[in-house]
């Protein structure tokens, strides 16, 4: 059992990343083990390309490589349900460089509510009313910030947002644990604020894919 505050968490975005990686298969274990001719250093973080719908445009580590393959460390890719046999080609890309994000003031989670589809059956006399799952919401990860434009994340965030492409953000939690999310940005280079209150900048981080936690090492 454990508990966890948000206090002291550092903050990242990825400014660059790195070629495009091929990859030729990826097994159904668990992790899953990307066949490539040239694969990354174990610890990348990888931005993940892939047949697999429920693996495409997701965040990964590589690990033990090899020759000619590596693991996508900590996906577990056994279900041949959810990733079909011979089916997970595609690339990787790493990324090269980061900008933390300081004097951040809160982050904000929103999204992700389950909704479903109602419904009840004329020939059942107990009119009982039944659903089931459809879609989750989208989420988004709301950070704001103490204006300041001579940081680095100003400048960062302002070419994000108007590059209009997905980015990796990273939060390095208190106990050492690091969460990768893989999100379209979004940032009001305009400070707000109030009386007696610094100004504020937000940026607002739209989820492409579930993240990715790892433990500390």
């Amino acid at each position: 059992m454990s508990s966890i505050f948000i206090n002291g968490t550092r903050y990242s975005i990825s400014t660059g990343l790195g070629a495009a990686v091929a990859i030729t298969a990826i097994s159904n274990a668990n992790p899953g083990v990307a066949s490539s001719a040239s694969p990354p250093v174990d610890k990348s973080v990888l931005v993940v390309k892939s047949a697999w719908t429920n693996l495409n445009e997701t965040v990964a580590r590589s690990a033990n490589a090899d020759a000619d393959s590596f693991e996508l460390e900590g996906v577990d890719t056994t279900s041949t349900l959810l990733y079909p046999a011979g089916g997970g080609a595609g690339s990787v890309q790493a990324v090269t460089t980061w900008v933390d994000l300081d004097q951040v003031r809160d982050v904000v989670m929103a999204g992700g509510d389950q909704q479903f589809f109602n419904y009840q059956y004329v020939e059942d006399p107990t009119s009982r009313q039944r659903q089931k799952p459809t879609f989750k919401n989208a989420m988004t990860m709301t950070v704001s910030l103490d204006y300041d434009p001579a940081k680095p994340w100003y400048a960062a965030l302002i070419e994000a947002d108007r590059l209009r492409e997905p980015i990796v953000v990273r939060g390095v939690l208190p106990n050492g644990s690091t969460m990768f999310y893989y999100a379209y940005p979004s940032f009001n280079k305009v400070p707000v604020g109030q009386v007696n209150e610094n100004l504020q900048n937000s940026a607002v981080f739209s989820l492409i894919a579930d993240p990715i936690r790892y433990e500390a090492a």
